[in-house]
């Protein structure tokens, strides 16, 4: 039986993988929630870069890294977390977790700055079809961790979350984060939507 499961899931994730995305999934059908479970699981030792790579845009240290914050990815981190904090995912839990993103699209950004408290002041917006689209919402980290360059310049590192208006964003096309940062200059991560899960 777990032999057959196994042949499903390994099934499943090369259906999933030998074909281009087409766009972000947003509103995640059962069968593609089971992918990301799927996706989770497979990569469950996989560390952090490896298992977000589709996801993220790496600028290099000290200038910064983003990533696109999907139904997909979030369910399929929470699968590749669960066994290590000794809990099952639940039907309610993904619910959850899927609810936090109805109708936003979603960025964690690491940025990095010369202040403690700089990341307070990193505001982002999306470059969109000659757009600007502000966020509906910005999470900033309150303090910054000292980065590994520390007390040279960058001499710290923050983590800040933006949401943006889903509606107002084409998923077949090409979206262009902007964050600012107090005395530097803006930082720009450039994503293709319709290539990303």
């Amino acid at each position: 039986m777990n032999k057959l499961i196994s042949l499903a899931t390994v099934m499943s994730l090369f259906i999933l993988f030998s074909h281009p995305a087409g766009a972000v999934w947003t509103k995640l059908t059962e069968e593609q929630t089971n992918l990301a479970i799927a996706y989770g699981k497979t990569n469950k030792e996989a560390d952090y870069l490896t298992f977000f790579k589709e996801w993220r845009v790496d600028l290099g240290y000290g200038k910064g890294a983003a990533r696109v914050i999907t139904p997909f990815s979030k369910v399929a981190f929470e699968a590749k977390n669960s066994p290590f904090e000794h809990v099952k995912l639940t039907p309610d839990d993904i619910n959850k977790l899927l609810e936090e993103l109805k109708d936003r699209l979603a960025f964690g950004v690491s940025l990095y700055g010369d202040e403690l408290d700089f990341a307070k002041d990193c505001h982002a917006v999306l470059k969109h079809k000659g757009q600007t689209i502000r966020p509906v919402e910005e999470r900033h980290a309150e303090v910054a961790e000292s980065s590994k360059s520390w007390p040279q310049s960058p001499a710290y590192r923050a983590i800040c979350y933006y949401y943006f208006d889903l509606h107002r964003i084409d998923l077949n096309s090409t979206v262009t984060l902007e964050v600012s940062i107090p005395k530097g200059k803006p930082v720009e991560f450039t994503f293709d939507l319709s290539k990303i899960k």
